[in-house]
């Protein structure tokens, strides 16, 4: 598991390297930071889910915010990182539609006739409306994701740890049926005997 994890998750220097992320080099840097611990990883999974649904902005809002809550609660910042990236372009107009609409039904809010009315000219008045339904939405995604992600990475961690003892096991009762058979096999090969001293009889004296 943890060869894997390091596998897929990106490279300390490269997260150094990142301007947004240069007042946090110190404690990127550190090593208790890129421990793969069962609870440090499975934490950081689901927190970088949580920060995932973040509406994008042109600020680096996701990873900051992966640093100082990372940082703040010691958690393993490699796979914080990699799973914040889940938001990326690809990803982004089902996330904020998806958030909106969740939104929009908490809130009681009609997104019809308001997305049918966006234009150029009130297009900044027009999304003030749509921030409380997109945010709620986000949150409400956001701590989904996060429980289910939680306990997705708790079901595969322990399914990996029982699969690694059962192979152990396995190779160790084959070791052991192997030493036995081994050690059958030598106690019946036949026991050559060993050199017996030559006995020389001589012929009685003949008599007179």
């Amino acid at each position: 598991m943890r060869r894997w994890l390091k596998r897929i998750t990106p490279e300390r220097h490269k997260l150094e390297k990142l301007w947004c992320l240069r007042p946090f080099a110190r404690f990127v840097g550190d090593r208790g930071f890129w421990t793969f611990k069962r609870t440090s990883v499975i934490n950081a999974f689901s927190l970088g889910l949580l920060i995932a649904f973040v509406p994008p902005t042109p600020l680096p809002v996701h990873l900051t915010l992966c640093a100082v809550l990372g940082i703040l609660f010691r958690l393993n910042l490699p796979v914080l990182f990699a799973t914040v990236f889940i938001s990326n372009p690809f990803t982004w107009f089902p996330q904020i539609a998806g958030s909106l609409w969740v939104g929009a039904k908490l809130t009681g809010v009609n997104l019809g006739p308001l997305l049918h009315d966006l234009n150029h000219r009130n297009l900044h008045a027009q999304i003030k409306q749509l921030w409380e339904p997109l945010l709620l939405g986000a949150l409400v995604l956001g701590l989904g994701a996060a429980a289910l992600g939680y306990v997705i990475a708790q079901c595969a961690w322990r399914a990996r740890v029982a699969v690694l003892m059962r192979r152990r096991r396995t190779r160790s009762t084959l070791r052991g049926a192997a030493l036995c058979q081994h050690t059958v096999d030598q106690s019946q090969d036949p026991v050559e005997p060993r050199g017996q001293p030559l006995i020389v009889r001589h012929d009685d004296q003949a008599g007179p």
